[in-house]
């Protein structure tokens, strides 16, 4: 396909594969629009990202909920000032009675579970709504509550990143969980002015309708739009592949941090991933 007079290519397959599809669609001159997370690794991720600056080619990832309405009107108005300074987020990327199965539980094809899988979504959003600060401190604990999975499939998770700005957030991740903290990317902002919420009406209290359509088709639309638009201009996308190599840091971060060694037993811990 990539040896095709296309000018562009959609990723969409399995993690494990979106490195070397890329890599080979970068090396034919394609533009590249690829699903979060980028690559399994952040080693593939800066790979991916190095050949496209060297290609000149638009490398762009898809974290979609930063073209979201709801999302870009919080971030509009933390960066006014309309709260204050933001002290502390707490983002949710959950799935509540239910997940997945198939390529997402098996690790050689996934790179992990529920936080590679729903919590990249919610430590991108909590990234963009804060003016994309890099990530100086991660702390997290990951295992599993839920399901029969592999052991390197993680499906509960708390994850707690310092950013450079000052600004704390947590984010839990999830398959199967009893309650609905939050819908996928949903994220609460708490500062000195007061606190917002990018979308109140749904929580486990007041869920959504059963009709409601979270991931709605408008996000997607607008990112294509953007990808396409970039690709005629060479500008860099609003996902662009430094956003995706960023979230995919704090991921491999937020795992090496929950397999450090359990100072309970004095040996390595049982409930990380990878």
């Amino acid at each position: 396909m990539v040896a095709d007079d296309v000018d562009a290519v959609v990723i969409g397959t399995p993690n494990a594969l979106h490195h070397p599809q890329a890599m080979a669609a970068i090396a034919a001159g394609k533009h590249v629009l690829v699903d979060k997370p980028m690559a399994l690794n952040v080693r593939e991720g800066t790979e991916m990202a190095a050949a496209a600056t060297a290609a000149g080619v638009v490398l762009c990832v898809g974290h979609m909920w930063r073209y979201r309405d709801e999302v870009i009107e919080l971030r509009d108005r933390i960066a006014a000032g309309d709260l204050g300074r933001v002290v502390r987020t707490c983002g949710y990327g959950i799935h509540a009675s239910w997940g997945p199965s198939g390529w997402f539980v098996d690790p050689a094809l996934s790179g992990g579970g529920a936080l590679i899988d729903m919590g990249i979504h919610a430590i991108d959003t909590a990234r963009f709504l804060l003016g994309d600060p890099p990530a100086r401190r991660v702390v997290a604990s990951i295992g599993h509550a839920h399901g029969d999975y592999h052991d390197d499939i993680d499906d509960d998770g708390v994850v707690l990143i310092d950013w450079a700005n000052g600004v704390r957030s947590v984010v839990e991740s999830g398959w199967w969980q009893p309650v609905l903290d939050g819908v996928e990317a949903d994220t609460e902002v708490y500062a000195t002015g007061g606190h917002a919420r990018i979308w109140p009406e749904f929580t486990s209290a007041t869920p959504p309708p059963e009709d409601y359509e979270h991931c709605a088709l408008p996000m997607y639309t607008a990112q294509m739009a953007d990808f396409v638009t970039c690709c005629g201009t060479g500008a860099t996308p609003v996902a662009s592949a430094a956003v995706g190599l960023e979230a995919l840091r704090i991921v491999e971060a937020a795992y090496a941090s929950a397999a450090e060694v359990d100072v309970s037993s004095n040996g390595p811990a049982t409930g990380g991933a990878r």
